[in-house]
């Protein structure tokens, strides 16, 4: 398995141990195309690889630079609150659903890649009908390439 689909698996996995997010998926911009085309779900993260920077190891290997962005999509979001907001937490349910991503991705790691960390976050404007707010981590990656040199045994013979 490569690193990229590593940190993608490992990630989605890891964010469904959040029993509220009902989607959980790879960015492939769902929700940019206006409310006639938004998924049927009311809550999900999506998760998108950003920039990779590679650098050569020893030993065949190259370690990369990654960003992680984490968007979560709530249709009934706290951007625009008003009185027929349906959860007990008075709108703010979604606060404590980025907190539970960040608290589950932060310093999680897998074979071929480092701890995560939380390096940004923002609210994103995506449309009128639905909240967004994107959690932005960094890691490490690795990966074995192709072989520059192949051993060979040599022999002598006098």
């Amino acid at each position: 398995m490569t690193p990229r689909k590593e940190l993608f698996i490992k990630v989605q996995e890891k964010l469904k141990e959040i029993p509220e997010l009902e989607l959980i998926d790879l960015q492939r911009k769902q929700f940019s195309n206006g409310k006639d085309n938004y998924p049927s779900y009311y809550t999900a993260a999506l998760i998108e690889i950003k920039s990779i920077t590679w650098a050569m190891m020893v030993e065949q290997k190259q370690e990369g630079k990654c960003t992680l962005d984490v968007t979560f999509y709530c249709k009934d979001g706290w951007m625009d609150q008003h009185d027929t907001t349906s959860d007990p937490e008075h709108g703010l349910i979604e606060i404590d659903i980025i907190d539970n991503i960040v608290e589950k991705l932060q310093g999680f790691q897998g074979d071929q890649f480092k701890p995560l960390n939380h390096t940004y976050e923002e609210p994103v404007e995506e449309g009128d009908e639905i909240m967004s707010y994107k959690l932005s981590f960094e890691t490490s990656i690795y990966r074995l390439i192709n072989q520059k040199y192949i051993y060979k045994k040599l022999k002598i013979t006098i």
